[in-house]
């Protein structure tokens, strides 16, 4: 079911946002209700915390017995100290605002929190002081860095010394938390670094890594010369040499990526099942909560996450500057997890902000003014909160980062706060005027024609009207959207996805070779249309021509195709635009298809 407008009471706002997502038919909203009217099943252990499924419904649910939607904040800490202060760099610093010290500042924090409507302390957050403010409702979701910690999944997973240190630094940062009752549960780390590219690399440098994936390979291929046409080796001639040195490199043009999509299942699955594991034999009552994917995942390691974590945890960069969400991201996500979702890091900036942030260290999403930046709050939440299977979503963060940046040049204004401790009034006002008991999610809007659009908005796929530009995919999409629309005389599809980073290291060349690189293959009445995309390479495949090009980790290609490669007649008002379409990834790694059979509206 699509969600392209939510419908969140919100006091005296409008519902004019534009934000969508994609869902699925679900039962009835339950929040709301008392403990003795659920008819769902718990989810996982008994703890202070449950995961309640009740037709599709997801929530946590508290010990008091009540649905409970974890609206949070990160990084509530008092920010700079004072040796560090840098007057030239203006940032967020307690001491400066609260002269009797930490807990005079936890006391108002919580105060203001409460009063904006959060509920949640969430991750890089001083829970230590804040925990010592009488706030029973006011519940905590701490980060562990258990994996990162001790090098995982980078380094080997079977070696005891790297298990011994997840162990002791899951034990260290539990031990004072596991007698607070208002613990949810634990995030085990943050944007994980599952990049196939890497990890394959790294496989060769562990004993259990090696043997594992050795193993594997020796299963899946049988004999040395069936592997040798998916992969290239070095330093290796045989099984039995591989298992003691050397290593393999992808093989262009061959299907050995799904060699390493199994490999990475199976390390994922070893760093989940430890880190449940650990975490609930120093706190079985408390849930886990997943390690905060990078607003990317890996379709492999979201299986293996869903074994293991209670709720399946991501961080989510709004797609557009309006604050939408891609559709096929959250429900793909879901689907493939098995499990409830919690969005622990969601943003929106303002190049209008006091305290100076330029916005301009990287890509996150970026408005003019407060008044906009409240908007797309409001439009990502409804999204949130109005998916069955989202049961909590925190802000990332409390305070704005320094006027010039932080350690690591990121510079942008994404606090609730400025650096001066004043708060952002659009914005903390829209979100203490959220109803989060009113979750039900809307009907389905499937425009049943093709948009047209100005010639000057074909290359900007911000500026289409992307919920009635939509072609659902002919399967369940792990990695990307399409959308088309007609101007001038031609359809135009645009394709966004989803790529995996350092795919180079997949390569003995050290790069991606051509004929890897992602390509998407249309099949048009008059023919069939092949076009490699490629950034800096102009391609035309025939019955279609690329006309731009964004490619990074999202991706954005659009794609014109002409009245006349359609098989329409002019003028080709009310006729139908009919294709296939799909898209196979870099290094051959998915394959998304769609189909269009809609009629034109000019």
């Amino acid at each position: 079911m699509l969600i392209f407008l939510s419908s969140i009471v919100v006091g005296s706002l409008g519902a004019g946002a534009t934000g969508f997502s994609v869902s699925y038919p679900q039962g009835p909203a339950t929040s709301g209700s008392t403990a003795a009217q659920l008819r769902g099943r718990e989810v996982g252990p008994p703890s202070r915390f449950r995961v309640v499924d009740d037709h599709g419904s997801m929530y946590l649910q508290g010990p008091d017995g009540k649905p409970f939607f974890s609206l949070g904040v990160c990084c509530v800490d008092t920010g700079t100290s004072y040796a560090d202060y840098d007057p030239k760099n203006p940032s967020y610093a307690a001491f400066k605002y609260y002269a009797e010290g930490k807990q005079q500042w936890a006391d108002d924090v919580v105060q203001r929190l409460q009063s904006w409507g959060f509920n949640t302390i969430g991750a890089w957050s001083d829970a230590k002081t804040l925990r010592q403010v009488i706030a029973p409702e006011l519940k905590f979701t701490p980060i562990l860095h258990m994996g990162s910690g001790a090098g995982a999944p980078w380094k080997d997973m079977w070696d005891r010394t790297v298990v011994s240190m997840m162990s002791d630094i899951a034990r260290d940062q539990i031990k004072d938390l596991k007698s607070e009752s208002r613990v949810i549960g634990y995030f085990s780390d943050n944007e994980q670094g599952w990049w196939n590219g890497a990890l394959f690399e790294w496989a060769w440098k562990g004993a259990g890594t090696r043997k594992l994936l050795v193993g594997q390979l020796e299963s899946r291929y049988k004999s040395w010369a069936a592997l040798l046409g998916d992969f290239e080796p070095a330093s290796a001639r045989s099984f039995t040499e591989l298992k003691r040195a050397g290593r393999l490199f992808l093989r262009p043009g061959s299907n050995g990526i799904a060699a390493v999509h199994a490999y990475i299942g199976a390390l994922a699955d070893r760093y989940y099942s430890l880190c449940n594991s650990l975490i609930k034999k120093y706190d079985p009552k408390a849930l886990y909560l997943g390690d905060r994917f990078i607003s990317n995942f890996y379709p492999e390691v979201a299986k293996a996450a869903g074994k293991y974590a209670d709720v399946v945890s991501t961080n989510l960069n709004a797609d557009w500057n309006d604050g939408t969400v891609t559709p096929f991201y959250l429900p793909s996500l879901h689907r493939i997890a098995g499990k409830p979702l919690m969005i622990t890091e969601y943003y929106m900036c303002a190049k209008e902000n006091r305290t100076g942030n330029k916005n301009d260290s990287s890509g996150f999403p970026l408005v003019q003014t407060q008044a906009e930046r409240a908007q797309g709050f409001l439009t990502t939440t409804r999204v949130l909160l109005q998916t069955p299977y989202v049961v909590g979503a925190h802000w990332f963060q409390y305070y704005d980062e320094p006027k010039n940046g932080r350690g690591d040049g990121e510079n942008y204004n994404m606090g609730l706060v400025d650096v001066y401790n004043d708060p952002y009034e659009d914005l903390t006002g829209t979100a203490s005027r959220l109803a989060l008991a009113d979750r039900k999610p809307l009907d389905a809007v499937i425009s049943p024609s093709v948009p047209s659009i100005t010639l000057s908005d074909v290359k900007d796929l911000e500026k289409w009207p992307r919920a009635e530009a939509y072609l659902k995919p002919s399967r369940d999409s792990e990695r990307g959207d399409a959308f088309v629309a007609w101007s001038a005389g031609s359809a135009y599809l645009a394709i966004y996805w989803n790529e995996d980073r350092f795919p180079e290291a997949f390569y003995r060349s050290g790069r991606v070779p051509t004929e890897d690189e992602p390509i998407a293959t249309i099949g048009l009445p008059t023919g069939l249309a092949s076009l490699r995309l490629v950034e800096g390479k102009p391609a035309v495949g025939g019955l279609a021509e690329l006309v731009s090009l964004k490619m990074g980790v999202r991706n954005t290609a659009i794609i014109r195709i002409s009245a006349k490669a359609l098989g329409l007649t002019t003028p080709a008002s009310n006729q139908k635009l009919r294709f296939n379409v799909s898209l196979q990834t870099r290094s051959r790694a998915y394959s998304i298809r769609w189909a269009c059979s809609k009629p034109l509206s000019e």
